[in-house]
């Protein structure tokens, strides 16, 4: 097996990035970070788990690679499967079949509901030398697809792009310098990019792209698709969509993904199982009423199903920061969170439903009952009172004299009746210090020619 893990670690350097986020993903661990941390954890997973599986999906992942590269030093299309699509045809040669790569899946949007397919997904081919390619497509949209758009404003045809060299779930990614059009006229194209330095990516997330404004319904339609060839191959779709808002993925959750109260329970008395080799055991868990992105106080109270903690978050707010900035993490755990996996914890809706409004933290206990957690103010209080009264006495008071104890760093040899005065020109006093602990202030005389801080000892 070391051997294997050894041969594992190997083939790791030739994957791209792409393909250690699958792997992780796989593996239910983050997909965060560089290259360098994603190998790292890929290779700690390797030497501690040692799961066959993983070995498998490396030495697949290696094989798969080596052959993209040798099919592109032969000048030789990857192997992708040729499909005929007699709706959509290369503006070239109009009879001539396009070649469909059927690895690659696009990863799901919540937000977008896919209804047709339009443009199947379909490898950018670089047609010529140089960096700058230009890539064109022919689509016509059918009777159904015409209708849909024009009696539904929430319906769109919209542009998806993303990496074609791994296999598995892809996220959308835009090419470098890309640009698109759609019979001769620009789509609107939201991205931000982290450097100026030649062939950098766009940074995630990378929306689709909306090409109703453009379309026409019922001719053929020509898209063109400008794009950076940094050594990076890309696979493109058109779909027709239904615009989801993030409160009706919210009422989707209500109907759908409502855990019972048994399994929230069940979780609950898992926590606090005692352990019989331990000899610390847990009597209780304390659980926030405030969710943690919106600080407020949660109304609909949800985790995705992989966690393990019993932290939730509000749902609502969850949809709403998505549906602005599509991130998908838990914001306890920091783990990857989609849609699909939500759970509204219907314990936690009991629970708030019934304390009260003030309580802003509970208790689970040994028996799966929880009881209301409230914090001892009398320390602030108290804390607040005496702030208040020395504000009061400065207030009354403020040339008066303040007691200074300065005895306990003083040695037995000093002489306690050396009295020393420092003059300054700041403000116009001077202090008085003495060893027995009194402060005097006195007014000072104006001087003329104001000199330097002097020191005198009397």
């Amino acid at each position: 097996m070391s051997t294997d893990v050894l041969e594992a670690t190997v083939m790791l350097e030739a994957l791209r990035v792409t393909e250690l986020r699958l792997l992780l993903s796989q593996m239910g661990k983050s997909k965060s970070g560089l290259k360098k941390d994603l190998m790292k954890r890929v290779v700690d997973l390797l030497h501690n788990e040692c799961n066959p599986e993983l070995l498998s999906a490396v030495r697949e992942l290696h094989k798969l690679r080596q052959v993209s590269k040798d099919a592109r030093r032969s000048s030789k299309p990857s192997p992708v499967e040729i499909i005929s699509m007699p709706a959509c045809v290369s503006p070239e040669n109009p009879q001539s079949p396009i070649s469909v790569c059927t690895e690659p899946q696009m990863i799901k949007l919540p937000f977008y509901q896919t209804l047709d397919t339009i443009l199947p997904p379909t490898p950018l081919v670089p047609m010529y030398e140089g960096a700058m390619q230009n890539s064109d497509f022919m689509f016509h949209l059918s009777v159904s697809q015409q209708a849909q758009i024009q009696n539904n404003a929430s319906v769109e045809c919209v542009f998806r792009i993303c990496y074609s060299e791994s296999i598995g779930v892809e996220e959308d990614q835009y090419p470098p310098n890309i640009s698109v059009l759609v019979n001769h006229a620009n789509c609107l194209i939201e991205c931000t990019y982290s450097s100026n330095k030649l062939g950098t990516e766009p940074s995630r997330p990378c929306r689709p792209i909306d090409l109703t404004p453009n379309l026409y319904l019922t001719f053929t339609n020509r898209l063109s698709v400008l794009w950076g060839n940094f050594g990076k191959s890309y696979t493109v779709a058109v779909y027709l969509v239904r615009l989801v808002s993030s409160q009706d993925l919210l009422d989707q959750l209500r109907r759908t993904a409502v855990e019972q109260q048994e399994l929230c329970r069940r979780r609950v008395s898992e926590k606090l199982r005692s352990d019989p080799e331990n000899e610390i055991s847990t009597t209780g868990l304390q659980v926030s009423l405030i969710c943690p992105l919106a600080k407020m106080r949660m109304s609909v109270p949800c985790r995705a199903q992989g966690c393990a903690h019993l932290q939730c978050f509000d749902a609502s707010f969850y949809l709403q920061m998505n549906e602005r900035k599509p991130r998908w993490t838990c914001p306890v755990c920091h783990r990857y969170a989609p849609f699909d996996e939500l759970l509204i914890d219907s314990l936690l809706c009991d629970v708030l439903e019934s304390c009260g409004e003030d309580e802003e933290e509970i208790e689970y206990l040994s028996d799966s009952s929880w009881r209301a957690t409230r914090h001892d103010k009398s320390d602030k209080n108290k804390e607040r009172v005496q702030h208040q009264q020395i504000k009061h006495q400065v207030n009354c008071n403020p040339m008066g004299s303040v007691i200074v104890d300065l005895t306990q760093s003083s040695s037995d040899d000093e002489d306690f009746h050396k009295e020393e005065t420092v003059s300054t020109h700041l403000e116009d006093k001077s202090v008085h210090f003495r060893k027995c602990g009194i402060v005097k202030t006195t007014k000072a005389k104006k001087s003329k020619n104001p000199g330097p801080k002097q020191l005198t000892k009397l």
